[in-house]
């Protein structure tokens, strides 16, 4: 803004001095405070006149865009009315193929880099198509890849060749976990969508900053050091983590990420960084043009799809529905993958919660033939049988030792359960107080405990 201020004023002959181009910039504020329309601020992309129209910047000095709509994709440099800010770690996109691929055959130099297995392959795609298309809105929660692998999977290489140019091109290739929980927010005013490279742990507060900046919030600290004046800041970001072993230990976090699992790379499959740009700088118009392709058909069909298992992040398993729909696949494999996912991924989780631990597999060892149904007296030294004294003590605060304390504790680990098929109830209130609990028809583990 200022440039092209000094530019104005240049070409009207006016003084073009440092405190005539900060005057003028106050009072061409003032003007645009008090009188001036105001519109929505994007950044990176964008609704069109209607919800299912998306906008893309593509981030180019000549202002093109791409343009998603009735399953189509059209670059355009002019005639759409939106904004778009552009924060100062941005870079350009590639610019896509000119000739349009319904058929995502530029997808297939794309599946060729992700050394996955098979159904994480097309959720990895669904994922890239749909943070290329989501804008930040509080209405859409982010979901947040992982990145998991041993020594020698490429994790940094694939986040800074491919989520780097084909979802956001950066200044910032990867970055280190911040310190100070504040700093990830910083991190966000410089570029879209910050990659953590190699985090090993997750603490408590970084995991509740984290679930914020998913779904959209706001955060209210002092504007300087020095004084109390409030200053608020909204949150809302696209994340990307990558580590040797699951860093997301929170459940709570957990539901609000893909995990995806690289397999360790042969010899033969290794290349140079420069191989690497070459096969790249020959495929990457393809492969932009296809993710926009996969995006733009995603968005035309879904309002006409239901998701068949509906997580918590309702509008990723519908995006999933529509992918699957796209891209030629059987009705519910890219859900069932996903709610695989998660629940792998709590299963995990609650290898770190000891009372969660011991309800799963309580859940498992006496509900596979029907519901148990009793009181947290009968209950509580069942479960001390399955957990061991090293465990309780190292969990001391978070074990309930009495009766009482696992009656105020039994729902607390209500949905994490829940993901992985295991129903925990109170029923109506009787003398007893007595608990359910019982193995849901969807647990991923009932088919095997039945069979054995």
């Amino acid at each position: 803004m200022v440039n092209q201020l000094y530019v104005e004023l240049m070409e009207r002959g006016e003084d073009v001095s440092p405190e005539a181009v900060e005057k003028a910039l106050v009072v061409l504020k003032t003007k645009v405070k008090h009188f001036g329309n105001k519109v929505r601020v994007y950044c990176a992309v964008g609704y069109g006149e209607h919800r299912l129209k998306r906008i893309i910047d593509l981030r180019h000095d000549d202002g093109a865009l791409a343009v998603l709509e009735g399953g189509q994709v059209h670059i355009v440099r002019d005639g759409e009315k939106v904004v778009m800010l552009r924060r100062p770690g941005m870079a350009a996109f590639p610019m896509p193929a000119e000739v349009s691929d319904p058929e995502l055959d530029g997808l297939n130099p794309l599946l060729d880099l992700i050394n996955t297995p098979e159904e994480e392959k097309y959720l990895l795609l669904a994922w890239m198509a749909f943070v290329l298309s989501h804008p930040l809105d509080p209405m859409v929660s982010q979901v947040f890849l992982v990145l998991l692998g041993g020594q020698g999977s490429g994790k940094s290489s694939f986040c800074k060749w491919v989520l780097r140019k084909f979802v956001d091109p950066s200044k910032m290739s990867v970055m280190a976990l911040p310190r100070n929980i504040d700093d990830l927010a910083v991190a966000t005013s410089f570029t879209y969508m910050p990659i953590i490279d190699n985090v090993r742990n997750l603490s408590r507060p970084i995991s509740d900053r984290l679930c914020k900046m998913s779904t959209g919030g706001e955060v209210l600290k002092r504007k300087l050091y020095t004084d109390a004046d409030p200053h608020v800041s909204t949150l809302q970001t696209s994340l990307v983590l990558n580590g040797i072993v699951n860093p997301v230990t929170e459940p709570d976090l957990s539901s609000r990420c893909l995990f995806v699992h690289l397999e360790a790379l042969d010899a033969d499959q290794r290349v140079s960084e420069a191989e690497m740009a070459d096969y790249l700088t020959e495929h990457e118009g393809g492969i932009f043009r296809a993710l926009l392709e996969l995006a733009a058909q995603a968005l035309n069909v879904m309002e006409h799809v239901e998701p068949q298992r509906p997580l918590r992040m309702l509008e990723f398993s519908r995006w999933l529905a529509a992918c699957e729909h796209v891209m030629g696949l059987d009705a519910g494999y890219l859900e069932d993958a996903y709610a695989d996912n998660q629940a792998s991924a709590y299963e995990s989780s609650i290898g770190e919660q000891p009372l969660a631990n011991a309800l799963y597999n309580f859940a498992l060892l006496y509900c596979a033939d029907g519901p148990w149904v009793g009181t947290c007296s009968e209950l509580l030294p069942l479960l001390e049988e399955l957990v061991s004294d090293r465990d309780i003590r190292a969990h001391f605060h978070q074990w309930p030792h009495n009766p009482e304390s696992l009656g105020r504790r039994f729902t607390q680990h209500a949905a994490s359960l829940d993901a992985l098929g295991v129903k925990l109830e109170r029923l109506p209130r009787s003398r007893n107080r007595q608990v359910k609990i019982s193995l849901k028809a969807d647990c991923p583990r009932l088919a095997e405990l039945t069979q054995d």
